[in-house]
């Protein structure tokens, strides 16, 4: 066995989805290997993981962010700095961390996940947030350097006061209008009243509604925030918007 199988199959053991990707230097290092999005096949399935080790035994181990956690991605070619994070969300207690194979100071803090809406908006530059997709996990080699990531301290903490404070998404007040055919409120109020299981797919048909009433634009920033005040994800609901903006009526 291989120690990157072996090391895919311990984390599936601790209820890690799991998948392989490219592990050469280039334009597709460090994407999944599966077909795209490669990501949403990772697995926890022992059988699976074996298959694919035994196909691509040299593959980078890419792990999704489990849902009881998010990732605070510190990337130095970017800016990133751990020093400027500690400014403004104070010194970062210890917690399950990702070391690049870069050898560079890039790293993924691992932190338990609140339960309210979160934006990386106030971030400092080349400090980004993860709370879906997956990051590359130890000990994959670094296809440029050769170099394995690594881990240290093995507990994940729970997301300090300062750091939850920069991160929370205050959503933006949902304004009034007198009228609901032409600015959109019936809309916003639609969203904004969604339940679980509904939120993603009631922002899409109001979405398409906006668009279709050529408004779209106008109540983009209300509808996000609607959809955030029900727990929807800022991201994702930026994404939704932005995907039907592009699609021509």
């Amino acid at each position: 066995m291989t120690d990157m199988l072996a090391a895919a199959l311990d984390l599936a053991a601790h209820s890690w989805n799991v998948f392989p990707c490219d592990w050469i230097a280039g334009d597709h290092e460090k994407a999944p290997m599966l077909p795209s999005p490669g990501y949403h096949l990772a697995t926890t399935d022992p059988e699976q993981i074996r298959r694919w080790w035994r196909r691509w035994p040299k593959a980078m181990i890419g792990a999704k962010v489990p849902d009881s956690m998010l990732v605070i991605d510190i990337d130095p070619r970017k800016g990133g700095n751990v020093d400027e994070l500690d400014e403004v969300a104070g010194p970062l207690p210890d917690t399950l961390t990702a070391w690049s194979g870069r050898n560079d100071g890039g790293r993924h803090l691992y932190y338990l996940r609140p339960a309210c809406a979160i934006t990386s908006t106030r971030l400092p530059q080349g400090i980004d947030l993860k709370v879906n997709g997956y990051c590359i996990v130890p000990p994959s080699i670094h296809p440029t350097t050769g170099q394995p990531y690594r881990w240290s301290t093995s507990d994940v903490a729970p997301l300090p006061h300062r750091l939850h404070e920069l991160l929370r998404l205050v959503p933006q007040p949902i304004r009034t209008y007198t009228s609901t055919i032409k600015n959109g409120s019936g809309l916003i109020r639609k969203v904004a009243t969604a339940t679980n299981g509904t939120r993603h797919d009631v922002l899409v048909w109001a979405a398409f509604r906006a668009r279709d009433d050529g408004i779209l634009n106008d109540i983009a920033d209300d509808l996000i925030a609607a959809a955030a005040s029900t727990g929807e994800t800022e991201a994702s609901a930026r994404r939704t918007i932005a995907s039907v903006q592009r699609t021509t009526p």
